[in-house]
Formats: structure tokens, sequence, C-alpha cells
């Protein structure tokens, strides 16, 4: 019992730094100008309530960290990064008012999506491993 304790707290907390490097990604491809670039308009507002949206979720989805690997936590980190992002495109996106995939933002919106699910997957994928796990 008390290693699915321990196993269930390092999902947890290692999924919430996976949501705040998608947070800060996503936020700084907006802020910086890469959205732009590529005709998207998603730049969100860096704020305590987006940040701590983003952390919960990542923390939730730390939970898949639980699924068996083995040493390949990078690959681990970009298969597992496709269920927030198709969550995201499939369902979030189309119940704020915008199409399948957000496109309406941008035909490259899905492409920043996945990028910035990724970039916090692997990350958590990553602190998980260093980890021993």
């Amino acid at each position: 019992m008390r290693d699915l304790v321990r196993n269930l707290s390092l999902c947890f907390a290692v999924g919430c730094f996976g949501g705040l490097c998608y947070a800060l990604g996503l936020w700084a491809m907006g802020h910086y100008g890469f959205t732009q670039w590529l005709g998207v308009d998603l730049a969100p507002r860096l704020s305590n309530a987006y940040l701590y949206q983003r952390v919960v979720w990542g923390g939730l989805f730390g939970l898949l960290f639980l699924l068996p690997w083995r040493n390949a936590w990078l690959l681990r980190g970009l298969l597992l990064s496709l269920v927030p992002a198709g969550l995201m495109l499939l369902y979030l996106l189309p119940q704020r008012g915008y199409d399948y995939g957000g496109v309406v933002l941008g035909s490259m919106t899905p492409v920043i999506i996945l990028l910035a699910c990724a970039s916090g997957a692997v990350a958590a994928s990553a602190l998980r491993h260093m980890q021993g796990k």
C-alpha cells in the first residue's frame, strides 16, 4: 500500500511539473511571436489562474505514468502527450466554441498544441526517468 501511495504521489508531482512546462511553453510561443509567425491566434496571458489550471490537469494526466513502460522515457513522453493534445483538440476547443482542432484560430493550431503538449510530457517523462522509474 505504501508503494502505491508513493507511486501515485510521484506520478502526480511529475505530471504537475509537465503541466507547468506545457503552460510556460505555450505562453512563451505566444509571447515571443512564434504562434503569430505560424499564423495562429493563440497567445495566452501568464496569470495564476492560467498556470493553476494547467498544473492541476498536468498532475491528473501524470497518473498515466503509472502505466508500465521500460527504459523508453522519450518515447513514453511523446506517446503520452497525445492524450492531453487529443482531449484539447477534439473536446475542449469545440466546447469553447471553436471547431475541431481549433483550425479557426489558424491552420497550424494543432501543431502548436501538439508541440506544447509534447514539451510538457517529455519534461515530465524525463523527470520520472531521473527518479529511477
